[in-house]
């Protein structure tokens, strides 16, 4: 991974084998990042999707492998929370996309990072389950 901070953004690029999450993580605390929004394109040979079922409040997840454009890469980072959803094409044209749990670069991966001033904990929401942003 490398990355360079502008005044207003950090952007990043990871290289084959590089697992985007755990990049992600690492820019966190390299880069003294607290919260902010992403997004990004690149490729990917491997990835772990996931379908929140509210009702159930439980993550399905399921593990792709394959050679994988990506075209959508968007997120939040907090200090407690990388949070991500991804949308894939194939070769054959078909798209699938949900929640990003990991992902491991096979070409390249580009990711800009907009960091903010609020800061994006979370808190359990009852009612859904999920970690939602304790603003």
């Amino acid at each position: 991974m490398d990355y360079t901070e502008e005044s207003d953004r950090i952007v990043v690029r990871l290289d084959p084998g590089d697992e985007v999450l755990a990049s992600l993580e690492t820019l966190r605390d390299d880069a003294g990042l607290e919260q902010g929004f992403l997004m990004g394109i690149g490729a990917v040979d491997e990835v772990v999707l996931g379908h929140y079922d509210v009702s159930e409040q439980e993550y399905n997840e399921e593990r792709f492998t394959g050679q994988y454009e990506v075209t959508s890469f968007l997120g939040n980072i907090g200090p407690d929370k990388i949070h991500t959803h991804i949308q894939l094409g194939d070769e054959n044209f078909e798209s699938l996309g949900g929640h990003c749990s990991d992902a491991v670069v096979s070409g390249t991966f580009e990711i800009v990072v907009f960091p903010g001033e609020t800061s994006l904990t979370h808190q359990l929401d009852e009612r859904t389950g999920l970690d939602v942003f304790d603003l």
